[in-house]
């Protein structure tokens, strides 16, 4: 058996072992994209990487020019996420964005009731 058949079998042989939301997941990102032997992504990549930091910097910058102001985590966390999905290009950031830009000029005020 080689190294190619002997991954197609072990792939098969974890996909059956499966629940059946398993399987499901798997094959709503489809089974040939599904990599079961991928390494974990280490967790200490998103706090320490160069954009994390840019973006931590960023936000920071934005609650010292708003008079120190500073929300509660949950707003810190999701302007943290944002910003950092602006720097990694994200299509969900940007539509974010779009969509505040949207509604500002919609609705015709600098602030929403």
């Amino acid at each position: 058996m080689n190294d190619r058949e002997e991954y197609e079998f072990k792939k098969k042989a974890i996909f059956d072992g499966m629940a059946r939301r398993g399987k499901e997941r798997v094959l709503k990102i489809g089974y040939e994209n599904w990599d079961p032997f991928e390494k974990p992504k280490d967790p200490r990549e998103r706090i320490f990487s160069s954009a994390s930091v840019k973006a931590g910097a960023l936000v920071r910058e934005y609650y010292e020019s708003a008079g120190g102001k500073v929300e509660s985590v949950a707003v810190h966390r999701e302007l943290f996420e944002l910003c950092l999905g602006l720097l990694r290009g994200e299509d969900r950031a940007k539509t974010v964005v779009d969509f505040c830009a949207w509604l500002k000029k919609r609705t015709g005020v600098g602030e929403l009731p």
